[in-house]
Order: structure tokens, then C-alpha cells, then sequence
């Protein structure tokens, strides 16, 4: 939670609050396009739905080409406009 508090409170992440929800993005520049990655997202899901169409016109907006999102797979059967491309994996070198 600190280190989400720090993005936010340096300006390397947004906080969007909602009524009932709320989204944490992030503007991820590339060498060659910006995007507006939502890093953390949680509430209703309804809300979330609704809130991302409108930070994808605020992103674009600032220049971003494209959006991204970091979550579980199951976003994938919510958002059918984007498409996976890729798989995030984790390792805790600790546990070993």
C-alpha cells in the first residue's frame, strides 16, 4: 500500500476515484508510443467497466496510444476489446 501511496503522492501514478470503486494507472513511455497502463483496479465491476472508457479518452488526451492492463485472466472475458499479449509470471526467490 506504501509503495502505491508513493506513485501516486511523485506523480508516477494517478488515482481514479470512483463511488464505489477505484483505479490506479500509470503512463508507461516507450521509445516509440505511450500508453496508459491500469495497474490496480478494484470495487464494482459495473463501475470499473464504465470508469475504463473514460480513462482511455483521458489518455489519449495526453498522448498515450494505446492501453494497458496488468490483472487477473479474467479480465480478459470483461474487456473483449483488448486483446492478451502477453503472460505475467512471478517468482519469490524467497520461498526457494
Amino acid at each position: 500500500m506504501e509503495d502505491v501511496y508513493q506513485a501516486v503522492a511523485t506523480g508516477k501514478a494517478q488515482f481514479h476515484p470512483l463511488e464505489k470503486s477505484a483505479i490506479i494507472t500509470e503512463i508507461v513511455d516507450y521509445p516509440q508510443r505511450a500508453i496508459c497502463r491500469i495497474w490496480l483496479a478494484g470495487g464494482e465491476l459495473d463501475e470499473l467497466m464504465q470508469a475504463e472508457k473514460s480513462i482511455a479518452v483521458w489518455a489519449k488526451s495526453l498522448g498515450c496510444d494505446a492501453m494497458e492492463i496488468i490483472g487477473r485472466k479474467g479480465w480478459q472475458r470483461q474487456l473483449k476489446d483488448y486483446t492478451a499479449t502477453a503472460v505475467i509470471l512471478a517468482k519469490d526467490l524467497n520461498d526457494e
